[in-house]
């Protein structure tokens, strides 16, 4: 009898041996086989599907080829940068001298009476522009003119004895021919008479004294310029120990602006001027924005300040419209010298690292190189370059943070290779001959036209991917344009898909919704079209897009569906 305790030799007991097989292989002796087979298929499928998936998302830059909306190159030389660039000009640049200067009048007056008087009248009103010899005040002239006249009647007497000396002279020399006289009283009437000729002289120059005070009375403008506030009104008396005087005046045209100079640009500037060179000054507000008037270096000073190592300059200009005005602060600009046809870049272009200072040159081929370079006077936003790069080639100004010796760079106004979004979110074309990592020009992307994708683009969430360059796209059909008034993908692939949705001008948000529509229906046309021919594949890829871009259409603006309906009349008219 058999042991009720006793296992079977294959049952599910858990006293089984392990290395029996498992129930669901079947028998021992006539299962085991066909179990291992069962198994072997089933790690064969799984593999096959693993080698399916990571197949159909092979990294698009491993064949060349790039993302169809968005996200950038995919290779291992990573996407291009976006770059501003400007070209290198020929042009005239001036090596110039900037120094802080100050306004001076070309003279200085402060108008004094040189008269104790009481001033009558004053002849001008504040802040007048007055021309040399103008009338400026009047000193109470009366008690000069008596003076004047008392003068002259002293001298009248004095020139009236002297005649009469003269005569009794005449007289005492003819009798002293005669032996009439003595010699001794000829010689003291010649005397008398000389005596008379000086008393006579002396007059004269007490009445000239007098009308030189009446001159002073009369006070004038020595020279022209522009008067300040009156010191003292009409009234008061005056005298020549005032120390304001009666008004101060400026000579304000021409005028002068007196700066400082660094020693060690003393030597060439005065090198400059003993050739007879005339070096051009120019003059800005205190901003250094707007420029006042331009003039010419009129004198060094003989010495040079040890405590500030520095030497005084002063420059003319004509100040004929009066826009500079006395100790007003100014920014002063003297041009030593003028480089011509240099090579002009912009400063934002040039960099700065161990090696001294450089650029990034970009060739044709949109490749950045380092070039050491020399650089020459700086005017702004401007930089001459002496050495490293010539006219006409092309410098990276913006967006250097990431460059290398050897990187590949795309302008804003372009797409890096597989497309992506300008700064803000806004879609963007591809870039027309953009390189891709490997330095080879990646394809331009073709005109958008109302034709259908490329079935064969494989599945990749959110976005539409173009396949390996080495699986080409079926000939694009033409379709006509739906009735939901939306658009249609581009024929080509993705890129065309990408280049219609630039047309757009697709913000962020727009951007990420035509993205999952795109998406969405690219599964669905690959869904459709898994058992179909060529042409039965491009009918459903026709249909499918044109479904998407009409699901795309209550997300856009009202301009961008006048675009869109633009874009569909050209190719509507270009497929005829």
């Amino acid at each position: 009898m058999t042991d009720p305790h006793q296992t079977p030799p294959h049952s599910n007991a858990p006293g089984r041996s392990a290395f029996e097989s498992p129930p669901w292989l079947g028998q021992r002796k006539g299962g085991d086989l066909r179990g291992w087979i069962i198994l072997g298929g089933a790690l064969l499928l799984v593999g096959a599907g693993v080698f399916y998936v990571v197949s159909q998302n092979k990294p698009a830059g491993a064949a060349g080829g790039f993302s169809a909306m968005g996200g950038g190159r995919r290779g291992s030389g990573g996407p291009p940068s976006i770059v501003n660039t400007a070209k290198v000009t020929p042009g005239d640049m001036d090596q110039s001298v900037t120094a802080l200067g100050t306004v001076t009048p070309t003279a200085t007056v402060t108008v004094k009476t040189q008269l104790a008087g009481l001033l009558m009248s004053v002849g001008f009103k504040e802040g007048q522009m007055v021309k040399k010899g103008q009338f400026l005040a009047q000193i109470d002239p009366r008690p000069f003119e008596q003076a004047l006249a008392q003068a002259e009647a002293a001298q009248a007497k004095d020139e009236a004895q002297l005649l009469n000396a003269r005569a009794d002279l005449k007289r005492y020399k003819t009798l002293a021919a005669q032996d009439s006289v003595s010699g001794q009283t000829y010689d003291t009437q010649a005397a008398l008479v000389r005596q008379l000729e000086a008393q006579v002289k002396a007059d004269q120059a007490a009445a000239n004294a007098q009308k030189l005070n009446l001159t002073y009375a009369h006070i004038t403008a020595p020279v022209s310029g522009r008067v300040g506030l009156r010191q003292v009104d009409a009234g008061n008396y005056v005298t020549p120990g005032d120390t304001n005087g009666i008004v101060a005046l400026a000579q304000v045209a021409p005028i002068d602006v007196a700066f400082s100079l660094p020693e060690d640009d003393v030597p060439e500037v005065a090198k400059a001027m003993r050739s007879g060179a005339k070096l051009g000054v120019q003059v800005f507000d205190r901003s250094g924005a707007t420029l006042l008037a331009k003039g010419e270096l009129l004198a060094l000073d003989n010495l040079i300040d040890t405590t500030t190592g520095t030497v005084r300059a002063k420059a003319r200009f004509a100040n004929a419209d009066g826009v500079l005005f006395p100790n007003q602060f100014v920014n002063v600009t003297l041009t030593v010298q003028t480089l011509k046809n240099v090579a002009i870049a912009p400063t934002s272009a040039i960099q700065r690292g161990q090696q001294g200072l450089f650029v990034y040159v970009v060739d044709a081929s949109r490749q950045v190189h380092v070039r050491t370079v020399q650089t020459g006077p700086v005017q702004g936003e401007r930089t001459s370059i002496l050495s490293g790069v010539a006219p006409g080639e092309t410098v990276v100004t913006d967006g250097v943070d990431r460059l290398r010796d050897g990187a590949y760079v795309v302008p804003p106004s372009a797409c890096p290779p597989g497309g992506g979004k300008r700064s803000g979110g806004a879609a963007c074309k591809p870039a027309q001959g953009a390189p891709n990592a490997g330095g080879q020009a990646a394809s331009a992307a073709p005109a958008p036209s109302m034709a259908a994708p490329a079935p064969s683009m494989p599945a990749s969430p959110g976005a539409v991917r173009q396949t390996e360059a080495a699986a080409p796209a079926p000939a694009p059909t033409p379709i006509a344009a739906p009735s939901s008034g939306g658009g249609q993908g581009g024929g080509g692939g993705a890129g065309r898909i990408q280049a219609m949705l630039a047309e757009l001008n697709l913000d962020a948000q727009q951007q990420a919704k035509a993205s999952e529509i795109f998406g969405e229906a690219r599964e669905k046309a690959m869904a459709q079209a898994a058992d179909a021919d060529d042409d039965g594949r491009r009918a459903i890829f026709k249909a499918v897009f044109a479904e998407a871009f009409g699901k795309l259409v209550p997300y856009l603006r009202p301009d961008q569906k006048a675009k869109l309906v633009e874009m569909r009349a050209k190719a509507a008219g270009a497929q005829q």
